[in-house]
């Protein structure tokens, strides 16, 4: 009785067990091969190699414990890349689990990319042009702010402002039309439009990425020129994880950082805390005034990380203070006082982001973010005998600026390379508020709302027709709609061309819009409510070839660019002290760049060159010709990972090209302004010890001590050098040494 009972149990579970039981589809999990860890958000292809389905393929994301599922019952072929690891390919077979170990690989090129994309995406699938400096280079450079992260990279150039605020320009744009970001969020503060990169840390950076070429449409304003997107370190797999990082530079450099982090099932809390310090550097020393301003930074930032089923829930908490201290020379005739100024700057964002999959084939953005910027400048008088200081009593002497801003933005995502047509749709909403005596009225905000998207179609293999759209509502200044269409042609598997238009814009900022400043009657600088928003034409066209075969690997990369910028916003002189934002009629800017790499075993060389010039409206019919004028750039590097070690060799060169321009002096003439080209050279090594736990990299920055290049004329970037004869570019030569411990 009781076996007929159990036959009966056993029939009657095969008619009601799902059909999926016994056609089980395989997984594979992928785990990083040296620290035994899952590896999140990895790219997959899976190929069908029999079946009906034979020949097709999609694409999958590994998930935080690493597993993707095969879409395919049968006999499957997969593919993963993902960045700093080497490709894998392997055939898994039905109903099993895989375990995929992957191997950490510095020189590997098949990236993947999230900026502009919002889901990760492998870089030759991608329509846009993207730079990639990841965590490795980054130890490697010695960078420990986004200064020096991006100083050597090609078409791309840094400005020392008075107090050595650190300006960018990209292409020969300059940095009020590139979109500094962290994890999708702007940085607020900007400095004459620019945001000062020494501000920005790179501790808990997992990697930079640039797009080179304008992307208004995903970012809105300030992105007519380019993104530069810092993506910060969210996961961890142990139960207790945490790093200690220490950096010393002979020039007077003094930084220490740690994190530590608990997970607890699907949570993660993690803390990490720095602080860096710069002694100052001068030509001639003294006891007081030097080139390079002493610098002292605090920072920290709290997260929290949630796995809520196929969503991932990340808050972020980040905190900073800078006190930067500007000593005034010694006052004659006796020599006995001096007037010093403090430059204090706090900056506080509160972020949350909801992102992953929500579908089969969509995929869910969503970010929350609120953010505070606050400086304060403070002259001092101050008495060199007694030590006694005095707070200056002009009325723009001391100046207080409060910035506040909040942004929403989410973002659908559509994404099965198995169909012909994806898309993407989401809106942004952000809001801007200013506080300062330097603004008329000394509160003022602006609010914009914009809904994007864009259809991702492929009518064929290989081909790849991208336009999108950007339409806003701003409360001060009337927003174009944004078009934009870009063409990706995949010629082989080794080959890929694209080719983009897209129209971009440029808001006035509520400095550029109230500003009203006086200092010390020598100078007035005025807003102006009347300014239109920039809009912009841009054409980019790119091939890059890349091959394998055997040990050797070969890639070039050609680049031509165009763009046109209407209704340039700039300060325009009224009189000898006086000068107001204004728009001119247009600057164009064209150039081309030619990449090329090789790389055999463990050793890769790199070298690129770039031509661009620009040519602008505002000097026309001053008396002289207007005309481009042009620049170049020149970049080369190799690196070496020796086979009998986890040691690697890494040398970098950059020529940075002459750059001319026009000027107007006191008296409206107009003159041409000149900044002399040179040449720097970094060189490191760097190893890992006790299982790689340990990283340390020594090296020399800046070997040919470059300091002050010849100038002629005036140059406007962070501040203004008046008939000035020399600009400082770097503070010479330096030797640094850092170390990285995780446990």
């Amino acid at each position: 009785m009781n076996k007929q009972i159990l036959i009966y149990i056993l029939f009657l579970g095969i008619l009601i067990v799902p059909k999926d039981c016994f056609s089980q589809k395989a997984k594979i999990q992928l785990i990083d091969a040296e620290k035994n860890v899952p590896v999140f958000l990895a790219h997959i292809k899976f190929t069908s190699l029999s079946g009906e389905s034979k020949g097709n393929y999609l694409w999958s994301v590994s998930d935080a414990n690493g597993f993707a599922y095969n879409p395919f019952l049968d006999t499957t072929m997969v593919d993963i890349t993902f960045v700093g690891y080497k490709s894998v390919s392997r055939i898994i077979y039905p109903k099993s689990t895989t375990v995929i170990a992957l191997e950490e690989d510095v020189f590997g090129l098949n990236e993947v990319v999230v900026t502009g994309h919002f889901i990760p995406i492998e870089q030759k699938d991608y329509v846009y042009d993207v730079i990639t400096i990841n965590k490795q280079q980054l130890l490697e450079k010695g960078a420990t702010n986004l200064r020096e992260a991006l100083g050597n990279e090609l078409n791309i150039k840094t400005n020392n402002g008075h107090v050595n605020e650190t300006a960018l320009t990209l292409n020969g744009l300059s940095g009020n039309h590139i979109k500094i970001m962290i994890d999708g969020v702007p940085v607020e503060g900007r400095l004459n439009g620019n945001v000062d990169l020494s501000q920005i840390n790179t501790s808990e950076i997992e990697r930079i990425e640039i797009i080179d070429g304008p992307s208004s449409v995903t970012y809105g304003t300030n992105a007519l020129g380019g993104v530069v997107n810092l993506i910060t370190k969210k996961y961890q797999y142990k139960k207790i994880a945490g790093s200690f990082k220490t950096y010393y530079e002979t020039v007077g450099q003094y930084n220490f950082s740690g994190s530590i982090g608990f997970k607890k099932k699907k949570n993660t809390v993690k803390l990490n805390l720095g602080r860096h310090f710069f002694d100052g550097f001068a030509l001639q020393d003294t006891s007081r005034f030097k080139d390079w301003k002493p610098r002292e930074q605090y920072f920290g930032s709290l997260l929290f990380n949630r796995k809520l089923k196929k969503l991932r829930f990340v808050y972020i908490f980040n905190g900073f203070s800078e006190h930067i201290t500007s000593r005034g020379r010694p006052r004659a005739p006796y020599y006995i006082n001096a007037f010093d100024t403090h430059y204090r700057t706090n900056r506080f964002s509160n972020k949350g982001l909801l992102k992953g999959r929500v579908s089969k084939f969509g995929y869910l953005n969503l970010t929350l973010s609120q953010s505070y910027y606050r400086r304060t400048r403070t002259i001092l008088f101050k008495d060199l005998v007694t030590l006694d200081e005095t707070p200056t009593a002009g009325s723009n002497d001391q100046d207080t600026t409060v910035f506040n801003a909040y942004l929403i933005r989410g973002v659908y995502k559509s994404n099965n390379d198995s169909s012909k047509v994806n898309y993407m749709l989401g809106f942004e909403g952000k809001r801007d508020q200013i506080k300062s005596n330097r603004v008329a009225g000394k509160v003022k905000s602006i609010s914009d709302f914009a809904l994007f998207g864009d259809l991702k179609y492929k009518p064929q293999k290989g081909i790849t027709i991208q336009p999108a759209f950007r339409y806003a509502y701003n409360t001060k200044y009337k927003a174009p709609i944004i078009p934009s269409i870009n063409f990706l042609f995949n010629l082989s598997e080794n080959s890929e061309f694209r080719a983009s238009y897209a129209k971009g814009f440029r808001a006035p900022s509520l400095k550029e819009l109230y500003i009203e400043f006086h200092y010390n009657s020598t100078i007035n600088l005025f807003g102006n409510e009347n300014l239109s928003s920039e809009n912009s034409d841009h054409v980019n066209l790119s091939y890059t070839f890349h091959k394998k075969h055997k040990k050797h690997g070969f890639s070039v990369s050609p680049k031509l660019y165009y763009s046109k910028i209407n209704n340039l916003m700039k300060l325009v002189p009224l009189t000898n002290v006086d000068w107001q934002y204004s728009n001119i009629d247009f600057l164009t800017t064209k150039g081309s760049s030619l990449a090329f790499g090789y790389s055999f075993r463990n050793i890769e060389f790199n070298s690129a060159v770039s031509y661009y010039g620009n040519y602008n409206s505002q000097y026309d019919n001053n008396g002289k010709e207007n005309k481009y004028f042009y620049s170049s750039d020149v970049s080369n590097g190799l690196r070496i990972k020796l086979d009998s070690s986890k040691t690697i060799v890494n040398l970098k060169h950059k020529y940075t090209g002459r750059i001319r321009s026009f000027y107007f002096d006191d008296n409206k003439k107009l003159k041409e302004s000149k900044i002399a080209s040179y040449n720097t050279i970094d060189a490191s090594v760097s190893r890992g010890f006790v299982k790689n736990k340990l990283k340390v990299a020594v090296g020399v920055k800046n070997l040919m001590n470059v300091t002050n290049v010849n100038m002629v004329g005036q140059v406007f970037g962070v501040s203004k050098a008046k008939e000035a004869t020399a600009l400082s570019v770097l503070w010479g030569r330096s030797f640094f040494v850092s170390m990285n411990y995780k446990f």
